[in-house]
């Protein structure tokens, strides 16, 4: 006599097919809301036109946002400090070169193009790569390397007249 192989009652098959089935149900359900996810991300995405970055344009002159850039009238060690940029603890003092430097002087050949500190140029406006930024005193100037003509001028401090 034979035994009897499986009868269905005792098939694994029949109590695992509904489980699995409805596993599956869920795992498509959430392939199918993150593919709905993905396309709704792409679909409200900005296209390349509309998407365009915006690159500051470099200027070729001073501004007032440059001015504002400047602490005045502070303390610094315990001396007091007419302008500079108190946070980073520079303060800059008087030169004699100041009272030449104007828009269209040519900068003597004695004295050096010595660019600004790193802080000023990083906190001033995106200037002309062409130009140079250079601090003589408590004045800045953007200076033509070639020409060493001074393109444009700022006197930190406000004048006295």
């Amino acid at each position: 006599m034979r035994a009897p192989i499986l009868t269905s009652s005792h098939s694994t098959l029949e109590t695992r097919a509904p489980k699995a089935m409805q596993t599956l149900k869920i795992e498509m359900a959430f392939a199918g809301a993150a593919l709905f996810a993905l396309g709704a991300f792409f679909a409200t995405r900005p296209s390349g036109a509309e998407a365009g970055t915006v690159e500051a344009a470099p200027v070729r002159a001073f501004t007032e946002a440059d001015y504002a850039v400047f602490d005045r009238g502070f303390m610094l060690d315990d001396q007091p400090c007419m302008v500079g940029l108190e946070q980073q603890n520079i303060c800059f003092s008087p030169s004699p070169l100041e009272a030449r430097i104007h828009a269209g002087a040519v900068v003597p050949l004695d004295v050096p193009l010595v660019a600004a500190e790193f802080r000023v140029i990083v906190e001033t406006d995106l200037k002309d790569p062409a130009l140079r930024t250079v601090r003589f005193g408590q004045t800045l100037a953007l200076v033509d390397p070639e020409t060493r003509v001074v393109v444009d001028q700022m006197r930190l401090l406000p004048s006295a007249s």
